[in-house]
């Protein structure tokens, strides 16, 4: 049994909230008070540096847990959590949550082995980010972001944040794909033509 598999029977007393693009679910931080599951929607995970440079880390789908690594591990939130989307989010209390580990122990080990994903994922992350150039960071961002989330329409802000950029080059990258017809460009939006050659070199 997989950890959403574990939290859905006890998600129906749970308490329901409904977010609009730009609305947070909390902010940079905060103490978390619950655990949230999102069941519509796309949120994003925002962290603002000393300097006031804003990073896009992450974006959570549906049947994804927020904010669970920092709840778990107790600490204030050290990024900002807002919809990217209109949102449904379900609110697990800390009472529901120590309940629902009491009668399930495997729930534990499925939130481990999530946590230890996340953290390998992130240090992979990094670690490639710091051996290639800025046009590969956003031709993979690009196409993540398109098949993971085919609905949304990133900004090139966004996208920017997302692959450790700056708008002016995700701007210059994209055009330059344009012109070589391995995107094409959709108002704010983009398509995919060429999937071989957006993962080249």
């Amino acid at each position: 049994m997989d950890l959403i598999e574990c939290l859905k029977p006890n998600l129906e007393k749970a308490r329901e909230i409904h977010l609009n693009r730009g609305d947070f679910l909390y902010h940079e931080g905060e103490t978390p008070q619950e655990l949230y599951f999102l069941t519509k929607g796309i949120v994003g995970l925002f962290h603002l540096s000393e300097s006031g440079k804003e990073t896009f880390l992450r974006v959570f789908g549906e049947n994804n847990l927020i904010g669970h690594r920092t709840y778990f591990a107790e600490e204030d939130y050290h990024a900002s959590a807002m919809a990217l989307s209109p949102s449904v989010i379900k609110v697990i209390t800390t009472e529901q949550c120590n309940e629902i580990c009491l009668k399930n122990p495997e729930l534990l080990k499925q939130v481990t082995k999530s946590l230890a994903k996340d953290v390998g994922s992130a240090e992979l992350r990094l670690a490639g980010l710091q051996d290639k150039t800025a046009e590969k960071r956003i031709k993979e961002s690009l196409v993540f972001l398109k098949h993971k989330y085919p609905k949304k329409v990133w900004t090139r802000k966004e996208i920017a944040e997302y692959s450790c950029s700056t708008y002016e080059t995700v701007t210059r990258v994209m055009t330059k794909l344009e012109n070589k017809s391995i995107i094409c460009k959709e108002g704010r939006d983009y398509k995919i033509l060429n999937l071989d050659k957006m993962l080249e070199g």
